[in-house]
């Protein structure tokens, strides 16, 4: 896989809304969503494993619309959403495993594919022990997707990317929910306490409009 090149930044406008309590101007947001987990309009799914007041949820920015207990906003400064090179494309779907719509990957005929959530500044990720993401697809440029977290900023960042067929996943055109621990990325290497992306993806590339529906992306605390 090449290195990434920051070729376009995505403001949240261009994937489904969000219904957490940041304003971003000129977007339109669910009505009567409670992002702390309490009572919740009947036409926004939960997801498959719903989250329950009490527990730790995180919420990092984007692909994820239901209950959380912490969220970190994407605010365009030093929380970004990238697609690498223009490699893809993302649009809102109707079909979904939790809120109200996915996100459609669509691949835009490259050699290869990828994007990422990315942070100017480095957090500690300590107090997370497992990411969840749900996927589905049955096109052949994503029979191979890796997910990602990276550490280190400039010079020194450095991506780790597992293959999600490790963890459940088939392209089969099913919906698959993926758990896959954080000790894993730090066992490739990352460091915790250091991290600049969370999620970051990968595949191979393929003709251009196949397509992968992306939904239900948090950490949990166990």
């Amino acid at each position: 896989m090449k290195k990434p090149v920051w070729g376009l930044l995505l403001l949240l406008a261009a994937c489904r809304p969000d219904p957490g309590p940041a304003d971003y101007s000129g977007q339109e947001l669910p009505d009567n969503l409670d992002p702390d987990g309490g009572t919740q309009p009947s036409d926004l799914l939960p997801g498959p494993f719903p989250y329950e007041a009490g527990q730790r949820r995180l919420m990092v920015g984007i692909f994820y619309e239901a209950g959380r207990s912490e969220e970190i906003i994407l605010d365009n400064v030093d929380s970004n959403f990238y697609l690498y090179e223009n490699t893809v494309y993302v649009e809102s779907d109707p079909d979904h495993v939790e809120g109200k719509s996915a996100d459609r990957i669509v691949q835009n005929g490259k050699p290869w594919m990828g994007f990422g959530v990315h942070w100017k500044q480095t957090r500690n990720f300590d107090a997370w022990k497992t990411l969840h993401v749900s996927m589905k697809s049955s096109d052949a440029a994503f029979v191979n997707v890796k997910v990602g977290m990276s550490s280190g900023t400039g010079t020194s960042e450095k991506g780790h990317q597992l293959a999600l067929t490790s963890y459940g996943w088939a392209n089969d055109g099913e919906w698959h929910h993926l758990a896959i621990p954080v000790a894993d990325y730090v066992a490739a290497g990352l460091k915790l306490n250091d991290v600049s992306s969370p999620f970051t993806f990968a595949a191979e590339g393929g003709t251009a409009g196949q397509s992968l529906l992306l939904d239900n992306l948090y950490f949990t605390a166990n």
